[in-house]
């Protein structure tokens, strides 16, 4: 149990953040096992016979554990893509800081809309939903049952797939923004050709890129985390 729920647990949104000490994940995880164990013993086989068929076992949880994780944690890195796509539509794509959900180094943009995620991620009651998942993965995976690899590549790429289009999504109004301002720079570079156009237009650019992130991010946001339940209600079936 504590191979599949920890292995699900050490990625999924909320519990698996890299700003988390791994002390503290494996410690959720272990208290997740204690408190889910007792509904769950009557669907755990019997102790394997010998130390390969218990190895082929804790294998296969893991496997099951990682594959319904990193499906989750895509629709994470979703937020941070959309981030880095903002930004670079509105002129702020070479503001970098340290992103603390990924631990590394990101623009300003992709920073915040990580945070974003996670805040939206708790207060949604996603990081519970991975739970439920994890204990419902029982019925679809049986202990020892691995799962048909066919399948887990379908369903790797409907998760890869969604996240990277809700991702754009988020990212919508900044794309339309960029794409009707430097039309509009262009023309009136070709209009003026006396104006400074380069000194008009970064400043411009992040102003009012800005005004557009605000007003879109909302319904950005939202849709993101509709299309995060809808998913995982379906088990990325559509």
């Amino acid at each position: 149990m504590f191979a599949r729920i920890g292995s699900v647990l050490m990625l999924a949104p909320g519990w698996g953040e890299q700003s988390i000490p791994v002390r503290f994940r494996l410690s959720a995880a272990l208290l997740a096992v204690f408190a889910l164990a007792p509904g769950l013993m009557s669907d755990l086989p019997l102790q394997p016979a010998d130390f390969g068929q218990g190895i082929f076992l804790v294998i296969g949880e893991v496997l099951i554990g990682l594959m319904l994780g990193a499906a989750a944690r895509m629709f994470m890195a979703a937020a941070s893509v959309a981030g880095q796509v903002t930004a670079m539509h509105t002129g702020l794509g070479f503001a970098m800081q340290l992103d603390p959900m990924q631990q590394a180094q990101g623009n300003v943009l992709s920073a915040f809309f990580s945070l974003i995620a996670v805040v939206l991620v708790l207060s949604a009651g996603v990081h519970r939903w991975m739970l439920q998942g994890a204990v419902d993965s029982y019925i679809l995976f049986p202990v020892g049952q691995y799962p048909n690899m066919a399948d887990v590549a379908e369903y790797g790429t409907r998760a890869f797939v969604e996240a990277f289009r809700l991702g754009l999504q988020i990212a919508a109004p900044a794309i339309a923004f960029g794409l009707i301002f430097n039309l509009a720079l262009g023309l009136a570079a070709r209009l003026i050709p006396q104006i400074q156009i380069f000194f008009i237009a970064l400043p411009s650019s992040i102003m009012i890129g800005l005004v557009v992130v605000m007003i879109g991010m909302g319904a950005g946001f939202m849709t993101w985390l509709n299309g995060f339940d809808r998913f995982l209600m379906t088990g990325g079936g559509g």
